[in-house]
């Protein structure tokens, strides 16, 4: 019983994206593998997702605490309309190192930023270290191995992504193996305190 006390998680909080998301996401890839050729590790589809908040390792008894913390956290927000807006890369597309689908909240609420600022103060509050760059949400769609040249171009007149609906915030565990991460859910806070299923 002690070991498992003291067993320590990888995991991070993040939403999902919609299946028309990810294939919206998917479309994008595929072009920009033919011209990227091997130089990128891919995100496979199904574990496309936006990142809220990433743990690192942490006891169990921490998982307890952010599910403690997050169910009325998620509850005082409403759900958040969102579409997949264009692609980008971190830093910068000169020298991409990440590259990213953005992610935009359609209305004017902005509910993401607001649950986002939440989170942090709640999070720093309980002892969780806490990102300090601005939050731009985003999912990222590959790891650049080595330099490469991609003409961006080809992707300023997108197609439309048809928007989606978050209604759940989810805890992921994330268990790192050769052929990529493994995430398993542990956890789903419902948005607005209602559940959806």
């Amino acid at each position: 019983m002690m070991e498992r006390e003291t067993e320590m998680v990888r995991s991070f909080l993040a939403f999902e994206i919609s299946d028309l998301s990810k294939d919206w996401i998917e479309e994008r890839k595929r072009g920009m593998m033919r011209n990227m050729k091997g130089n990128v590790r891919w995100v496979k589809r199904d574990a496309l997702h936006v990142t809220l908040h990433f743990f690192g390792k942490i006891p169990l008894k921490a998982i307890k605490r952010v599910g403690e913390i997050f169910v009325p956290l998620a509850a005082g927000f409403q759900p958040f309309t969102l579409s997949v807006k264009g692609i980008g890369a971190f830093p910068n597309r000169r020298k991409p190192r990440v590259l990213w689908a953005r992610i935009e909240e359609l209305g004017e609420k902005s509910q993401l930023n607001k649950f986002y600022a939440t989170m942090q103060v709640t999070l720093e509050k309980e002892g969780f270290p806490v990102e300090r760059r601005t939050f731009m949400p985003h999912v990222t769609i590959g790891r650049v191995k080595k330099p490469i040249y991609f003409d961006w171009e080809s992707l300023r007149d997108l197609p439309f992504c048809p928007p989606f609906t978050v209604k759940y915030i989810t805890f992921f565990r994330s268990d790192l193996t050769p052929e990529g991460p493994l995430y398993q859910p542990l956890n789903r806070f419902s948005l607005g305190g209602v559940r959806y299923d």
